[in-house]
């Protein structure tokens, strides 16, 4: 298989956002992609997704996350007014609260077409909205020693993004509700173990073989190698509504992708157990370490990992930004700020009329500790 690694420098990054287009009225969903697009007047900054009531952010490659945080507002600014001339509204939050996620029509094309074909009504569900974070590797050693290493992580990578507590108007006691609905496609969910490249090439050439792939794009892991891009690819946050949680998670990403040393991959099975209490309970879950025997809440698992990773960290140049998770760690994440929105106005409406005022208004700034 052809693949792009190693074509840039190592280690630099780029996001892809996923945002919710509202109407500034009702706050429902709208399939109003194309006219945003269109608002865009060719430019490579938004594409089309699955759904017609989503348009994507597809950012430049940053040789720091500490330019990409400082960019990133901007570009949302930008996107949200393709969307005003489109005569929408971006949202970022990793599900809609209350409209029908299977009455929005898909977008066109031949890929989005056999995907409904052979997702049937699964397809119709996928109204989701994540965040998936690129980092360039040198060879496909290193996409899989860095898919290992975020699979480890995943867990309290969903605890920290998780963004999506409300759907079809009622609170479904997730934190990650996009996480569940996303898992009905076939090949998504945790990465499997994979011992190293020739491992990975031979997994994805017996899927195409059998027919049921085209190609390994259709392998839509938490984590996997992304082979046009050069990158390793985390597929598993929901989309970040304030964007300084958007650049603390690609800071956190980079540092793990940098500091993967190759390490035996865990079990699947046994990191699926940590991933669920993740999108159950986001940051009040409690993980278990299955090699140690020993429990660990995510908030102390998140200080002890970004004490970890400092040094990385320096090294990068993404320190405040890696800082920024101990900020979502006191402040909470985003399921947890979207519930105190709704306690505070009692609206669903309401909720996605501050989700859009805080998906362009919140500069993006990583807290710097004291």
């Amino acid at each position: 298989m052809e693949d792009a690694f190693g074509a840039g420098p190592p280690y630099t990054v780029g996001v892809e956002e996923e945002f919710q287009l509202v109407d500034p009225a009702s706050r429902a969903l709208v399939p109003a992609v194309d006219r945003v697009v269109a608002a865009g007047n060719g430019t490579n900054l938004v594409t089309s997704e699955l759904s017609r009531s989503c348009v994507e952010m597809v950012s430049p490659v940053f040789g720091t996350a500490a330019g990409l945080a400082k960019r990133l507002p901007e570009l949302r600014r930008e996107v949200a007014g393709m969307a005003r001339d489109g005569g929408v509204e971006i949202v970022a939050a990793g599900t809609h609260p209350f409209s029908d996620p299977t009455g929005q029509p898909l977008a066109g094309g031949a890929h989005n077409a056999r995907i409904e074909e052979e997702m049937g009504w699964v397809a119709r569900t996928q109204a989701i909205y994540g965040l998936h974070v690129h980092v360039a590797v040198p060879d496909g050693e290193a996409a899989v020693r860095a898919v290992g290493a975020l699979a480890r992580r995943v867990p309290l990578l969903v605890a920290l993004s998780a963004n999506s507590p409300f759907w079809r108007g009622s609170d479904t006691r997730l934190a990650s509700t996009r996480v569940k609905i996303f898992e009905m496609f076939p090949r998504s969910g945790l990465p499997p173990a994979f011992r190293d490249w020739e491992d990975f090439v031979r997994h994805v050439e017996t899927l195409v073989a059998s027919g049921s792939i085209p190609d390994y794009s259709w392998c839509w892991w938490d984590a996997r190698p992304h082979l046009r891009f050069g990158t390793v690819e985390l597929r598993a946050p929901d989309v970040q509504t304030d964007a300084s949680h958007t650049a603390a998670l690609v800071a956190l990403v980079q540092c793990l992708v940098a500091g993967a040393d190759g390490r035996a991959p865990e079990d699947p099975l046994f990191i699926a157990e940590n991933k669920w209490r993740a999108v159950r309970h986001g940051m009040d879950a409690t993980f278990y370490d299955f090699a140690a025997g020993e429990s660990m809440p995510a908030r102390s698992l998140a200080r002890e990992l970004v004490e970890e990773l400092r040094p990385i960290s320096q090294d990068l140049r993404c320190e405040a930004e890696l800082e920024g998770a101990l900020e979502i760690v006191a402040r909470g994440n985003g399921a947890e700020l979207q519930r105190a929105a709704f306690e505070k106005d009692g609206s669903l409406e309401g909720l996605v009329g501050h989700l859009s005022d805080a998906t362009v208004s919140r500069q993006g700034r990583p807290h710097r500790s004291r």
